[in-house]
């Protein structure tokens, strides 16, 4: 099967017709959630069945090697509405203004970057990006949560990923919160996710927090893309 008819078949499987195809898959007990080993997997987040599509994938060696040994702690944030095609220079300019060297790592990072952001307004068919690319030391987001949006893409490049809860867990673990003991998935790190938020209309969304990361040392690598800047809160 062509990757093109994988993706329609996928779709029929968003609407409850017909067998999983091998490239995307709907992990079990969550029928709101889909994954795959292709980027296209990321514009299923326009089906109106679907609130959660997880690009699985890893990184290429030199970068995640540069991101392990690099000083990521230190890096500033970069928070910006941008077209996509400033993202790159604009990513060049921020690293250029933080003094992190020119290297083979530095460029694939903000390749990915762009390329990620690309997919993300293509996807949702906007023209500008709220874009956020930062180190985070905190819990970030303790609480589970929708955000506030119509859909979020969302990876991490170092550190965990983000932890999110099936649609038969989310009363449990917004009613416990920070007590809630139940099951609790990951976004694979390196891993790329497409989060429907509350504005996708009725009870769209998979409820979702940060990683518990405090104190521990853990720093992660973050990026966040919106089709507008966020009216509250943000991470994940």
């Amino acid at each position: 099967m062509t990757a093109p008819a994988a993706i329609e078949r996928a779709a029929s499987l968003a609407h409850g017709v017909g067998d999983p195809p091998s490239s995307v898959r709907m992990p079990k007990g969550s029928s709101s959630v889909i994954e795959g080993e292709q980027p296209r997997v990321l514009r299923m987040i326009r089906r109106s069945k679907i609130d959660l599509a997880i690009w699985r994938r890893e990184l290429p060696a030199a970068l995640s090697s540069w991101l392990d040994t690099s000083p990521i702690g230190e890096w500033p944030i970069l928070r910006q509405v941008l077209a996509s095609a400033e993202i790159a220079r604009t990513l060049r300019r921020h690293f250029d203004a933080a003094g992190i060297e020119h290297c083979d790592g530095r460029a694939l990072l903000i390749n990915d970057v762009t390329r990620l952001a690309t997919l993300y307004a293509d996807a949702l068919r906007v023209t500008h990006v709220h874009l956020r690319l930062e180190p985070v030391h905190d819990n970030a987001c303790t609480k589970f949560h929708r955000d506030c949006v119509f859909a979020r893409l969302i990876t991490t490049y170092r550190g965990p990923g983000t932890e999110w809860v099936t649609a038969e867990n989310a009363a449990e673990a917004l009613n416990l919160q920070h007590d809630y003991d139940g099951e609790l998935l990951h976004v694979p790190t390196q891993s790329v996710a497409m989060f429907k938020g509350c504005l996708g209309g009725g009870e769209a969304g998979v409820h979702h927090r940060s990683p518990q990361i405090a104190c521990t040392g853990v720093t992660r690598l973050f990026l966040c893309a919106n089709a507008s800047i966020p009216s509250a809160g943000g991470g994940a």
